[in-house]
């Protein structure tokens, strides 16, 4: 499978094809629109390398990066499926993706503008119908206002796409307010994937550039 579809993910043709098999997390995601209660669903996939082993992870990546999240723009659904309905009707969903404003703060691994924003998509989230989000197994949907690490995967057309289990890494809570470069390479987090970008294991053969690859800042 091409990373263009699903980055490092194989085996999972349609999100929706395989529903009957999700499984339900022991915590729930506060709907504040709604003041609902929206279920959180894991997504299962086979991969390509070790999603537990940092260095294959960030070997099979494009751009590694350190980055806040400056807002949560929405989300886009793509691969729509039919699906039947209790009522006997089909109703037709796609897989959620994520879209994300982000301020990259700190490559690791090849190099991102940093002079101004990037947009990236992130796979999962808010189902279309609003019923629940679909997450990867290992994996968290990033919140405006924090600070991740990302492995990000170049698309045909230049964009960034973030996908699979440990692709979104999260700081510890005594650390999860800091901002700055200096700061965040002090953390455990940054030294543990600066490690594992020195110690890749590389599985990347297509060597595409995004449009915010910093090259090509004017």
């Amino acid at each position: 499978m091409n990373k263009t579809n699903v980055g490092i993910i194989i085996l999972v043709a349609n999100i929706f094809c395989i529903v009957c098999f999700l499984i339900v997390n022991t915590y729930f995601d506060k709907n504040k629109a709604k003041g609902t209660e929206v279920p959180i669903y894991a997504i299962h996939a086979d991969y390509t390398l070790d999603v537990n082993n940092p260095n294959e992870v960030v070997g099979g990546s494009d751009y590694v990066f350190v980055g806040k999240v400056i807002d949560n723009t929405g989300t886009t659904y793509k691969n729509k499926t039919p699906l039947e309905q209790e009522d006997g009707s089909i109703k037709y969903l796609g897989e959620a993706f994520t879209n994300y404003k982000i301020e990259v703060i700190t490559n690791l691994k090849n190099k991102l503008v940093t002079s101004k924003e990037i947009t990236l998509a992130k796979q999962g989230g808010i189902r279309e119908d609003g019923s629940a989000y679909d997450i990867f197994e290992d994996d968290l949907l990033p919140e405006a206002g924090k600070v991740y690490i990302f492995t990000a995967y170049t698309q045909d057309d230049g964009s960034l796409l973030v996908s699979g289990a440990n692709s979104t890494v999260s700081f510890d809570k005594q650390t999860k307010n800091i901002d700055t470069p200096k700061e965040l390479a002090e953390t455990e987090e940054v030294q543990k994937y600066e490690d594992a970008v020195n110690n890749q294991i590389s599985t990347e053969t297509d060597n595409l550039d995004s449009v915010f690859d910093s090259n090509k800042e004017d």
